[in-house]
C-alpha cells in the first residue's frame, strides 16, 4: 500500500489528517526574495498534493488512470493562477498541457515516495 493510497482511505473514513508537507526547507531559504519565492513554491507544491489526496480519496477503488485523468485539470488550474504562469500568454498550449500531466504525475509519484506509515490520522 503507498501513502497517497493509505492516506486516500483514511480521507474517506472522514478523520482528519496530520500532515505536514514542505515545511522543512523554508528555515533554509531566508526572509528574503529566496524565502518568498520558496513559500510560494511551497503552497503550489501543497495545494498539488492536497488535489491529488482528494482525488484518491473521492475516487477510492477506481483505477490510477481514472484519478490521473481527474486530477489533471486540478493540477493545470494550479498552474495557470501560479506566479511562473498568471497573466502569461501560453505560445505552446500542447507542451504547457504536457508539462501540467507531468506535474500531476509527479505530485502523484513524490507522495506514493512516501513511506505508507507517515499517513497519520488526527
Amino acid at each position: 500500500m503507498t501513502f497517497l493510497k493509505k492516506l486516500g482511505q483514511i480521507l474517506l473514513k472522514g478523520v482528519g489528517i496530520a500532515a505536514s508537507i514542505g515545511g522543512l526547507s523554508l528555515p533554509f531559504l531566508g526572509s528574503g526574495k529566496a524565502g518568498q519565492i520558496g513559500t510560494t513554491v511551497i503552497n503550489d507544491l501543497t495545494q498539488m498534493s492536497s488535489m491529488a489526496i482528494a482525488i484518491e480519496a473521492a475516487l477510492q477503488g477506481k483505477p490510477g488512470t481514472e484519478k490521473l485523468a481527474a486530477l489533471i485539470p486540478l493540477i493545470t488550474n494550479i498552474v495557470r493562477t501560479s506566479e511562473v504562469v498568471s497573466g502569461k500568454k501560453i505560445a505552446d498550449e500542447a507542451k504547457f498541457t504536457l508539462a501540467c500531466q507531468e506535474y500531476a504525475q509527479a505530485t502523484v509519484d513524490l507522495l506514493n515516495s512516501i513511506h505508507p506509515d507517515e499517513a497519520k490520522t488526527a
